[in-house]
């Protein structure tokens, strides 16, 4: 059972890398969601602030608005937590963001997805010590039915 959980977010992502459009190339496709849907990419890039922002302030409020109920959160560690064990270790446990960086980010719009491509870079600590971190990150965002973003998928890993 244990594989099968840490296997949800390759499998997730596999299952959106593997979707294929119906009608449109690949390439026309990315075109086309990047010339019709610019509010909606404004929009992901706020809603990855907000939930950056809301690490930094352990705001377990936001999170919790922020976070899909199916929510899986993928460390570079190879940790996986679901929502609850996710915000839970983020309000009291010993990691504590200061800063958080999301250079080199990348959106794909696809419907009611989005795709989130980063480097993630954070000054932390972890007990009380510092820790800097430089870290890859993969998120996917899915609208929900009140037409707010959540996210589902998040995968960090080592660079």
């Amino acid at each position: 059972m244990k594989q099968f959980v840490k296997m949800i977010p390759v499998l997730l992502l596999m299952c959106f890398a593997g979707c294929k459009p119906e009608k449109a190339s690949d390439k026309q496709r990315v075109e086309n969601v990047a010339m019709s849907s610019p509010g909606n990419e404004n929009e992901i890039t706020e809603v990855v602030a907000a939930f950056n922002k809301a690490m930094i302030d352990r705001d377990r409020k936001q999170l919790e608005r922020l976070c899909s109920e199916h929510l899986s959160y993928g460390h570079s560690s190879g940790l996986i937590q679901n929502k609850a064990i996710f915000i839970e270790d983020l309000v009291n446990g010993p990691f504590h963001f200061l800063s958080i960086n999301t250079p080199e980010q990348t959106i794909l719009l696809d419907g009611d997805m989005a795709v989130v491509r980063h480097i993630l870079e954070a000054e932390a600590t972890r007990n009380g010590e510092p820790v800097d971190l430089r870290i890859g990150n993969v998120q996917i965002y899915k609208r929900a039915e009140d037409g707010s973003w959540k996210l589902w998928v998040r995968q960090a890993y080592k660079l």
